[in-house]
């Protein structure tokens, strides 16, 4: 948020990490109504009696009055527009919102704006806030390729744009999308995806987050569409993403929390 500004100025967003500077004061980065990313310190905000300790959290949708500063904005009043308890208080859901705001803010440039992605961002998590789905990040990973100008090839092959049969393809994130088989040998790494992930995959492009959602998809498809939209992200970024641990952490104690209840 650089350049000629006003010494005050509102802003809204929605905070995607904190980090504690100092003994009191935490530096938040915030995905802004027009899709760009900035930071801005809250002075005191650590302190038990400052007004602005509660609105300013991650997973937070809030207005923000701003001070200009040299090295980095300041808030100065916050207000609370959406604090998404349903997903604070669910440890799934939680760990799930986690992942869209660090890829929201992995796939963006401070100051660069990325037209859509605010709104993906609000309604997934609108969408997390209503039921759990793994389809939600799904539906996130594969629009935020698609809005960062990450876009997967599906509709033809991402090699020789030949025309795909319907029939399982080979999915390569280095690709950049589907290969026919021809070219399977062009695309490198890859997973074999089945018609229904694909036709999954095709219709991400065209549903909203709630109707993809009410797509009832085999466990099988479920992991054809994790594997190659995580995949992408992970080759896009350069890195796994750190929430993507904490998810897999908590569906672990899930499934140890299942086998020890059915155990007695």
């Amino acid at each position: 948020m650089s350049g000629t500004r006003p010494r005050i100025f509102r802003a809204e967003g929605i905070v995607l990490r904190r980090r504690n500077i100092g003994e009191a004061d935490s530096v938040f980065t915030v995905l802004g109504t027009d899709g760009r990313r900035f930071e801005a310190v809250a002075r005191g905000v650590r302190k038990t009696r400052s007004r602005m300790r509660g609105h300013l959290e991650p997973l937070t949708h809030g207005k923000f009055l701003i001070a200009a500063g040299k090295s980095l904005d300041v808030f100065t009043q916050v207000e609370t527009v959406n604090a998404y308890r349903t997903i604070r208080e669910d440890l799934d859901r939680s760990s799930a919102a986690i992942y869209c705001c660090e890829l929201a803010e992995r796939f963006t440039v401070e100051g660069e704006g990325s037209g859509g992605l605010f709104a993906l961002l609000r309604a997934c998590l609108e969408a997390l806030g209503e039921r759990p789905s793994p389809l939600i990040l799904r539906y996130f990973e594969f629009h935020v390729l698609m809005l960062t100008g990450f876009a997967l090839q599906l509709g033809a092959c991402a090699l020789c744009g030949c025309r795909l049969p319907e029939e399982p393809a080979l999915f390569s994130a280095s690709a950049g999308g589907l290969a026919c088989r021809a070219c399977r040998h062009e695309a490198g790494i890859g997973r074999l995806v089945s018609v229904p992930a694909i036709k999954m995959l095709r219709y991400a492009s065209q549903a909203n987050v709630a109707q993809f959602c009410d797509v009832t998809a085999a466990g099988d498809v479920l992991a054809d569409l994790e594997s190659a939209l995580g995949e992408s992200v992970v080759y896009q970024l350069d890195r796994r993403p750190a929430a993507r641990q904490f998810i897999d952490d908590v569906a672990a104690l899930r499934r140890q929390a299942t086998a020890g209840g059915e155990s007695r």
